[in-house]
């Protein structure tokens, strides 16, 4: 059945849900995309079901219909409408996409990834492993454009420009994606601030976040909680929240306003940032178009102070410039 029938809901309105199918979307990120955008528009107890689904894909792919039902709230024939309303003919159909889901994030971990790709260096030989590391390159900044839609952009930047302070968070793996993002962000407009760059120490800077700021975290799975942690405050804030993640299901999709999802699939032991540089990057560049005649004189100006401080390498001189 397809998802662009229409069907009769609760209230009698007739509801026909435009999808834009995505060849970089599993069909499980089909599925919880599709909840997200319709979600709104559903009647009360669909809206229910719809969340239940988007906040425990794990109960769904593993408990029975009824289990699913008494803990929720929500009968089980309301179930079965909103499969019919994302384009399954029954409950169970779409029941298996989140069991196939839980099935591939079982998983290994870091250590196994390594030794199955010492493993595979050895059958394919160098060439192999060049040829897999390109094609998921390659394939990460495709997909991270292709789930990334351009108003989608363009409204985050200028969203983001009209707050009094653009605040940013990332941890761990993602710390440096989050000082590249500041560093270039901040010379085309002086409203950044990165949380945590005084060693580590988070709250204090947080004590004048308010709903006048915006937020922009990067984690992905595994996240690092304190970004988590920061958006959940910030997000209860009221402040408008950015999140830059690999899937809906992460739990910073929970406490973000707009998402911008990115694919972070590596033959490496550990995920690729790929994706995430370049969402960043084309994040910065629509900030920029955006920006006016403020950024371009901000930039001079920054580009002058470092020829006067000799912050670059002079191949004349051969050494810091005076």
């Amino acid at each position: 059945m397809s998802a662009y029938q229409r069907i009769l809901l609760e209230d009698g309105q007739e509801f026909c849900p435009i999808f834009k199918r995505n060849i970089y979307l599993t069909e499980f990120e089909k599925v919880q995309d599709q909840l997200t955008r319709i979600s709104p528009k559903l009647p009360p107890q669909l809206r229910k079901a719809a969340a239940f689904l988007l906040e425990n894909p794990g109960e769904i792919a593993t408990q029975s219909m009824r289990k699913i039902s008494a803990v929720s709230g929500v009968t089980l024939s309301n179930y079965a409408r909103l499969a019919k309303v994302v384009g399954y003919e029954k409950y169970n159909d779409l029941r298996d996409v989140y069991r196939k889901q839980v099935h591939l994030k079982t998983s290994v971990g870091y250590p196994e990834r390594a030794d199955r790709l010492q493993s595979s260096g050895k059958i394919s030989g160098d060439e192999g492993v060049w040829s897999s590391f390109r094609q998921s390159a390659l394939k990460n900044v495709e997909a991270a454009y292709s789930r990334v839609d351009v108003s989608l952009v363009a409204g985050i930047a200028e969203r983001l420009l009209e707050r009094d302070q653009i605040y940013i968070s990332g941890m761990q793996a993602s710390s440096p994606l989050i000082d590249y993002f500041h560093y270039v962000g901040g010379m085309v407009v002086p409203k950044f601030k990165q949380l945590g760059r005084r060693g580590g120490v988070i709250a204090d800077d947080l004590v004048d976040l308010n709903e006048q700021d915006a937020l922009l975290c990067l984690a992905i799975q595994p996240c690092a909680r304190t970004t988590i942690e920061v958006a959940e405050l910030a997000y209860q804030r009221g402040v408008y929240v950015v999140g830059i993640t690999d899937s809906r299901t992460s739990p910073l999709a929970a406490y973000s306003t707009d998402i911008l999802l990115t694919s972070c699939d590596s033959p490496l032991f550990f995920e690729s940032y790929v994706g995430v540089a370049a969402i960043l990057e084309l994040l910065v560049g629509f900030m920029t178009t955006r920006a006016g005649p403020d950024a371009v004189k901000r930039i001079t100006q920054i580009e002058a102070d470092r020829q006067r401080m000799g912050e670059y390498w002079d191949t004349g001189k051969r050494g810091r410039q005076t």
